[in-house]
């Protein structure tokens, strides 16, 4: 009896440590990709205007450095597709550490690289070509994060070992804005134009280990060794080819799929924060009040994955979207009060809500497409759509603008991004895969959403 205890022990300790390396790998990959994204957002607004950008005209200088922080939106599509080409056709597992190395290489160069004042126009040339590169590796990090992760996961648990890429997506934007908000606190504005600002780029490096060193140590996807590393030869590996003449439907909606949820996340990111600084609520109380958002999705999002094992991914996004669209207006309506409690209540409310979204979606986007092109339709698709989504906040802000400051600006915008996705995500229930051990083959089996 001790023998057979000491087995299952042993059985036991080797799925914990899975489990813990699964998340680490995961969680670690998503919140580099998320930290140097709103970090670099931050820095743009804030800052790269003076130091790259300088021109006679603030608002100009502004707009420029925004624009730069466009081009890693414009690059995303286009790095999917070569992450999910070489992803789907040598492993999840290297492609995924080259775009971890690739993104925290660049924000440590962006961290170090000279001003205009030093080197003239070079400064804004090569922060434009550096954020170009962090795009591309952005496009194979977020795709090859949710595969590893959904793929990874023991029979039952997809949901939840899905969610990891989501509580790095969060973790990553609320580390961003402490690491930032400190920098800029601890020092003097004249310094942290001159130095201060580099500092969270340079802790950058630091985060990149976070995520590298659990897959150094970790193998590939038994799912990708199985289904297709054993099974297709790779000079027959043509994920893209698969996708455009087997797949194109699920590839429109899920695009639509991505478009809807990143587009409502940038809504509460984004727009909400200029929202509240024109209704009276100070810099610091908006930058709170998204620490609070970004906090309650980190604490919720494993929740919301254990219970998309339960119930399904379709009906949890579809109920998680009407619930969102409704509680946008009650968001906003709080922001244009004078309550410091409601003001943070609803941000923190808000973020339970999105978790469902940010937490069922991984596992819902890896359903939709067969293993052997899976990682080229999770980040091709994914990242199409987030590209399209980064002109959310812009058009919040026309918006807003035309309609007289109206707070039903946001709402409205908001109603027609959940819209789509809740749409989507209906339409796509036929083609999503349930994941489960009789899931032997590269076909679809039981649509997801139904219960086992």
């Amino acid at each position: 009896m001790n023998g057979t205890g000491d087995a299952n022990r042993g059985h036991s300790d080797d799925g914990l440590t899975r489990r813990r390396s699964v998340f680490l790998a995961v969680a670690g990959a998503t919140t580099l990709e998320y930290y140097d994204f709103m970090l670099y957002g931050i820095a743009a607004s804030l800052v790269f205007g003076d130091v790259f950008f300088p021109v006679s005209n603030p608002l100009t200088s502004t707009l420029l450095a925004l624009a730069s922080f466009g081009v890693g939106f414009v690059a995303r599509p286009l790095g999917g597709v070569l992450a999910g080409q070489w992803g789907d056709r040598h492993g999840r597992r290297p492609v995924l550490i080259a775009s971890l190395i690739v993104m925290g290489t660049v924000t440590v160069l962006v961290g170090l690289l000279p001003g205009y004042g030093r080197i003239g126009f070079w400064a804004p040339t090569f922060l434009v070509l550096l954020r170009l590169i962090q795009g591309l590796a952005a496009g194979g990090e977020s795709g090859g994060a949710v595969v590893y992760g959904v793929e990874s996961a023991p029979k039952g648990r997809r949901g939840i070992f899905g969610s990891f890429a989501g509580m790095g997506q969060s973790l990553g934007a609320m580390l961003a804005m402490i690491v930032f908000g400190l920098s800029s606190a601890l020092v003097s504005k004249d310094a942290l134009l001159s130095w201060g600002w580099r500092v969270p780029f340079l802790i950058g490096g630091l985060v990149t280990l976070i995520g590298v060193i659990p897959l150094l140590r970790a193998p590939d996807t038994e799912e990708f060794v199985k289904k297709v590393d054993k099974q297709v030869d790779k000079n027959e590996r043509r994920p893209m080819r698969t996708l455009f003449r087997q797949h194109p439907r699920a590839l429109l909606l899920a695009t639509g799929l991505s478009l809807g949820t990143n587009g409502t996340i940038y809504i509460l990111l984004t727009f909400s924060t200029i929202y509240a600084t024109n209704n009276g609520w100070s810099t610091t109380q908006a930058v709170n009040g998204q620490i609070v958002l970004t906090a309650a999705v980190t604490a919720s999002i494993l929740f919301a994955g254990a219970l998309t094992d339960r119930f399904g991914a379709a009906r949890l996004i579809v109920l998680a979207g009407i619930v969102m669209a409704v509680f946008n207006f009650v968001l906003f309506g709080a922001l244009s009060g004078g309550s410091v409690v409601a003001f943070f209540a609803v941000f923190a409310v808000a973020g339970v809500i999105d978790s469902f979204i940010t937490g069922c979606t991984p596992v819902y986007f890896a359903s939709l497409f067969p293993a052997s092109a899976r990682y080229s339709g999770v980040s091709v698709t994914y990242q199409a759509g987030a590209a399209l989504s980064g002109f959310a906040p812009a058009l919040a802000v026309f918006l807003y603008d035309v309609s007289g400051k109206s707070m039903w600006a946001g709402p409205a915008l908001g109603l027609l991004l959940l819209g789509i996705m809740v749409v989507c995500t209906i339409m796509l229930r036929d083609t999503a895969e349930e994941f489960g051990e009789a899931a032997d083959t590269d076909t679809a089996a039981v649509p997801a959403g139904k219960e086992n």
